[in-house]
C-alpha cells in the first residue's frame, strides 16, 4: 500500500494549485504521481449518452475515453452504468471478449494505445449519484493488490470531492475556477445534433445517439467533429442511415 499521507498531499497541491491547467486536468497528474499509474483520464458524465468533458494526463488515455463515448462500450461506460470499479488486466490479451468493437478499433492503433493496457476504471460517486468515471492505466498488463485498490479509490473519494466542491466554492475562493465551461471535449454539441437527427430520422434519442456513434465509427472520426458537423449543417442524416 502507497503511504497515504502522501497520496492526500499530491491530491491536496492539485486542489488547491494554480488555475491552469484546469482542476480535474491537475487531478489526473495527481494520480499518476501519488498511485504510480502511467496514465489517468476523468470523463464526467450524466448518463452514458451525455457526457460533459473529458479531461487526461496525455493524448492517448483522452483517445480512449473519447473512443468509449463514441462506441457505447468499455471499461469506463460499465463502470458508470454498473455503478462499481471495473479492473482489465490486459486490455489486449484474445480472452478479453467484453468490448469486441472498442478492442478492434483499439487493435487498429498499434503500439500508441498499448500503453495503456491494464485499466483501472472507478466510478466517481457522491452518494446515490455517480458523476462520471476514473479511469487509471499502466502498459504492464496485471491486477491490482488488494490495497492498490483501496489506495485508487481514496484517490477516486478526494476527485469526486474536489470536483463537487469546485462547483459550490464562494465565488472569490481559490478552488472555484470556471473549467467547467472550457473543457477540452464538450458533450453539448453531440447533444444538440442528437436532437437533429432525432427530427431528421423520426426517432427517439437513444436511437439517435446510436446512429451518431455508428457514423462516426465507419468514418473513423471522433464522435465530436462528426457532431460539430450535423449542428453546422454540414452532414445531415437521412431514411437511409436508419
Amino acid at each position: 500500500m502507497a503511504d497515504l499521507t502522501r497520496i492526500a498531499q499530491i491530491m491536496a497541491e492539485a486542489v488547491n494549485g494554480p488555475g491552469r491547467p484546469a482542476l480535474p486536468e491537475r487531478l489526473c497528474g495527481a494520480c499518476v504521481e501519488a498511485l504510480a499509474m502511467d496514465a489517468a483520464a476523468i470523463t464526467l458524465m450524466a448518463d452514458t449518452g451525455h457526457r460533459a468533458g473529458v479531461w487526461a494526463s496525455d493524448e492517448n488515455a483522452r483517445r480512449l475515453e473519447e473512443r468509449q463515448f463514441a462506441l457505447g462500450e468499455g471499461p469506463g461506460v460499465d463502470a458508470f452504468r454498473l455503478r462499481r470499479p471495473v479492473l482489465v488486466p490486459d486490455l489486449f490479451a484474445p480472452e478479453e471478449e467484453r468490448w469486441p468493437v472498442l478492442a478492434t478499433t483499439l487493435g487498429a492503433q498499434g503500439a500508441e494505445a498499448r500503453g495503456l493496457r491494464r485499466v483501472h476504471a472507478f466510478p466517481l460517486h457522491l452518494g446515490a449519484s455517480c458523476i462520471g468515471v476514473l479511469s487509471l492505466h499502466r502498459a504492464a498488463p496485471g491486477m491490482p493488490e488488494l490495497s492498490e485498490i483501496a489506495d485508487i479509490q481514496v484517490a477516486a473519494t478526494t476527485v469526486t470531492l474536489a470536483l463537487v466542491g469546485s462547483f459550490v466554492a464562494a465565488p472569490d475562493s481559490a478552488t472555484a475556477r470556471p473549467w467547467l465551461d472550457d473543457t477540452p471535449l464538450n458533450g453539448v454539441e453531440v447533444d444538440q445534433a442528437v436532437g437533429m437527427i432525432m427530427v431528421q430520422l423520426g426517432v427517439r434519442a437513444g436511437e439517435a445517439l446510436d446512429r451518431l456513434r455508428a457514423h462516426a465509427f465507419a468514418r473513423d472520426e471522433e464522435i465530436d467533429e462528426i457532431a460539430r458537423q450535423v449542428v453546422r449543417r454540414e452532414l445531415r442524416f437521412t431514411e437511409e442511415d436508419r
